[in-house]
């Protein structure tokens, strides 16, 4: 896999991010959660508002709406 060019969904501090491998390679260790890493980064948007819309519906669930 081409680093340069990886991009990766994470969640750090309760939200998802999208990120660049190199972007990712500056935070501190243990800060995030690595979801999941794309070779480009409209893959990794797309994974990203999937990631959100769940938690927008499980939200909604919960809350009864």
């Amino acid at each position: 896999m081409n680093f340069a060019n990886t991009w990766y969904v994470i969640e750090r501090n309760n939200h998802f991010e999208t990120i660049s491998h190199e972007a990712m390679s500056l935070l501190p260790e243990g800060s995030y959660v690595m979801l999941q890493n794309f070779a480009t980064h409209h893959e990794a948007l797309e994974e990203h508002k999937r990631l959100v819309r769940l938690a927008i519906d499980e939200m909604k669930h919960k809350l009864g709406s």
